[in-house]
């Protein structure tokens, strides 16, 4: 358990809880602070955001999978005001998902994709290339795709989730090669997904490219004749002069040297994207950069997301905050699960770093196939139970922990583990449903 909580009361906790994220002073104070940083936040989503979605709307070509299926590419929300009563009931912002599918037809559909973001001479060429997605029972035999559903889910949003949580380079590499057995069931490498997101990156920072490049951030770059030449390290630490002239060349181009046979399309000079006017971005860029500029637009509303489902007389008295006692039964739980996993840890073992690490490989056991919210974790939501226990032992023995210690936690938490996730998001879930009923019924 850490230290900070070992000498604490449950109460004391939720009291701090309650004063740094829902009482009056902290939404006034988040407020502040989100003006302070905005910024540095818009330069963070330009940064890292649009590389993600453009890495996978590259893939997305190459494996057959919709631009509306990726994320965080198709995630968006949209604010809307409460009525008097949801106000009353302490709801004080709806955010509504953005359905793209109705949106953007062409999301939907790899015909109409190509047809309206790439040039007609390009059109035939592109569509031989995709497939669509079989149905068993009713497609007939070659003639579409069966994907390996965990190996889709890792490509269309869990490659990216794994990024946010593992920012450097090597130990996102490590992530990838771990899971390069699901990958390589749809024929999908690791190398391949880390360089082409790399790629991206450096052409970012290092010159500017329609689409990509950022003003104010982006540079110039050397140019080799009618190329533009940067600097970029592949997934094997070998540095390349990276040359290039559009934005498809990066996303799925094939580049001599770095990109596998079969991993990359050889492309003309100029973009195959239909630019409109001759210069505007096509529709799946323009989607991209008008969801930024929105998220960054809403930045200061996570105030009312954070404080959400939380009455005036609430924000006053943490005995009268039901997010508080939500917050408090969570951490409950979660102190239950620390304390059951270090009575179970080998004399032998039995140091504080090595404690928290197998209570993190349980929490994490637990938690990473119950999120109700957050994208990214349905690969492991997909998985069997047996699946996922061969990926969780494999993960945390790379990590230096026993495998026979690791073996003998899942045989004890086989016991309570399908219940303590069940908790965990029905508890999660508890305040928002009640407050939401209460606002129908009055």
């Amino acid at each position: 358990m850490p230290k900070s909580m070992i000498s604490k009361k449950p109460s004391s906790i939720k009291a701090k809880y309650h004063h740094k994220v829902v009482s009056d002073s902290a939404i006034c104070n988040t407020y502040l602070r989100l003006l302070d940083i905005e910024p540095l936040f818009a330069r963070y989503v330009w940064m890292q955001l649009s590389v993600f979605d453009l890495s996978e709307l590259g893939l997305g070509l190459l494996y057959n999978i919709l631009p509306v299926d990726f994320e965080p590419y198709s995630i968006d929300y949209a604010f809307e005001t409460p009525t008097v009563d949801e106000t009353l009931q302490g709801i004080w912002a709806k955010f509504k998902k953005v359905d793209f599918s109705k949106l953007y037809a062409w999301m939907t559909d790899f015909r109409e994709y190509i047809m309206e973001n790439f040039e007609e001479e390009y059109q035939a060429s592109l569509l031989a290339m995709t497939a669509e997605k079989a149905v068993y029972g009713i497609t007939p035999y070659a003639r579409g795709v069966y994907d390996p559903v965990i190996a889709r889910e890792f490509l269309r949003a869990t490659f990216h989730k794994l990024r946010l949580l593992r920012t450097p380079d090597e130990s996102w590499k490590s992530m990838l090669q771990h899971i390069a057995d699901y990958l390589e069931m749809i024929g999908v490498t690791d190398d391949n997904v880390f360089n082409r997101i790399m790629m991206l990156f450096s052409a970012q920072t290092q010159s500017f490219v329609l689409g990509l490049g950022v003003l104010g951030l982006s540079r110039l770059p050397e140019m080799d004749g009618e190329y533009s030449k940067v600097p970029f390290m592949d997934a094997q630490d070998r540095i390349h002069d990276l040359k290039f002239r559009t934005l498809d060349h990066l996303q799925l181009g094939f580049i001599l040297g770095v990109t596998p046979l079969g991993y990359g399309l050889l492309l003309p000079k100029n973009s195959i994207y239909k630019l409109k006017e001759g210069k505007k971005n096509p529709p799946v860029i323009e989607v991209l950069t008008n969801k930024i500029s929105g998220i960054i637009n809403r930045l200061t509303l996570s105030t009312w997301a954070y404080s959400n489902y939380n009455r005036p007389e609430e924000m006053l008295n943490y005995h009268k905050s039901d997010k508080a006692d939500q917050y408090d039964l969570l951490q409950t739980q979660r102190r239950f699960i620390e304390n059951w996993v270090h009575a179970r840890i080998p004399p032998d073992e039995a140091n504080p770093v090595r404690i928290r690490q197998y209570q993190n490989a349980v929490l994490q056991c637990v938690c990473w196939r119950a999120k109700r919210h957050r994208w990214g974790f349905k690969s492991w939501e997909s998985m069997t139970e047996d699946q996922f226990k061969e990926w969780w032992l494999d993960y945390w023995t790379r990590q230096g922990l026993s495998r026979e210690t690791l073996n003998d936690l899942y045989g004890g938490m086989s016991l309570w583990v399908e219940r303590a996730r069940e908790n965990k998001l029905v508890l999660g879930r508890k305040v928002q449903q009640i407050r939401k009923r209460l606002a129908l019924s009055v």
